[in-house]
C-alpha cells in the first residue's frame, strides 16, 4: 500500500505510511499548478479510493487480446 496513488476527497495523493488504528493511513499530496499547498494527512483507509484510470480501459482505448 505504501507508495500507491489513491484518491481522497477527489484529489490524488500518495500513501506515505500506515499505522494501527483509525485514521492510520498517512497520505501526501504535491502542490498543483493552481497554487494549492502540499498536504500531509492522516485518514481512515475506508475514505480512500483506488486510481481506476490506471486499471481500467478508457472509452478511447481498446484492450487487445
Amino acid at each position: 500500500m505504501v507508495g500507491e496513488e489513491v484518491l481522497y476527497d477527489g484529489k490524488r495523493y500518495v500513501v506515505a505510511g500506515k499505522r494501527e488504528g483509525p485514521y492510520g493511513i498517512r497520505i501526501l499530496s504535491a502542490s498543483d499548478r493552481g497554487g494549492t499547498e502540499a498536504q500531509a494527512l492522516w485518514v481512515d483507509e475506508s475514505e480512500l479510493h483506488t486510481m481506476t484510470s490506471y486499471t481500467e480501459a478508457r472509452h478511447d482505448t481498446t484492450l487487445k487480446k
